[in-house]
């Protein structure tokens, strides 16, 4: 099967998890990352969702699924061990067009979740459409030493001068050959060895932009 690779904005959209276990509350802490409106049925919940409760970050109903729960759900993750209950969750969910994820069952997801690399905003997704969570999870290892915080000292550095840029009405193709010419230099190197100054002077050489004067 070939998936198609796509990152959704989860900010306020209701997310349903089914499950109250320590799968399930991993999956509900990753949907809270991205600012989700997660939603959570168990007849048993773990401490850790207990206290996220009690702190208003999920709603939580103690007690078994029933296709009223998926009401308003944008999207859908189950992560229980009851083949019969994730076969019904499937099912309803295919009913009603909402895309489902049951944890290590790839034959009942219409979507997978990729393992992931993070520096700040930049994200790497790996996939072995579903056929080695082990070679992701090395992958993922791997890539995390390769790129470090220098990677994301400098996105946030892009960042700020596509900003400015595009508020300064530059044309698209000399942007293009600015930010190129940026991160094809040794910009990285001198963010690796802690050097900022250096890589704003390289910015401010090779963009025309002070981004220190920014910073308190």
């Amino acid at each position: 099967m070939k998936y198609y690779p796509v990152f959704f904005d989860l900010r306020e959209k209701i997310c349903l998890v089914v499950g109250g276990g320590g799968v399930a509350e991993r999956k509900v802490r990753r949907l809270l990352e991205c600012d989700a409106a997660v939603r959570v049925v168990g007849e048993c919940l773990s401490g850790g969702l207990q206290t996220l409760q009690k702190e208003g970050r999920i709603q939580c109903q103690v007690g078994r699924y029933s296709p009223s729960c998926l009401d308003g759900a944008f999207m859908v993750i189950c992560a229980t061990d009851d083949r019969a209950v994730n076969e019904q969750v499937m099912q309803d969910c295919r009913k009603r067009g909402i895309p489902i994820n049951v944890v290590d069952d790839p034959e009942r997801c219409d979507f997978i979740l990729p393992a992931i690399a993070e520096q700040g905003d930049l994200s790497v997704a790996i996939s072995t459409a579903g056929k080695s969570p082990a070679l992701a999870k090395r992958l993922r290892q791997e890539l995390e030493r390769q790129y470090g915080p220098e990677y994301r000292e400098l996105l946030d550095m892009l960042g700020e001068l596509r900003k400015r840029r595009l508020a300064k009405g530059h044309p698209s193709e000399e942007n293009q050959k600015v930010f190129e010419a940026i991160v094809f230099s040794d910009i990285l190197e001198h963010l690796r060895k802690g050097d900022r100054a250096a890589a704003d002077e390289k910015i401010r050489r090779l963009a025309g932009e002070d981004l220190e004067r920014n910073e308190p």
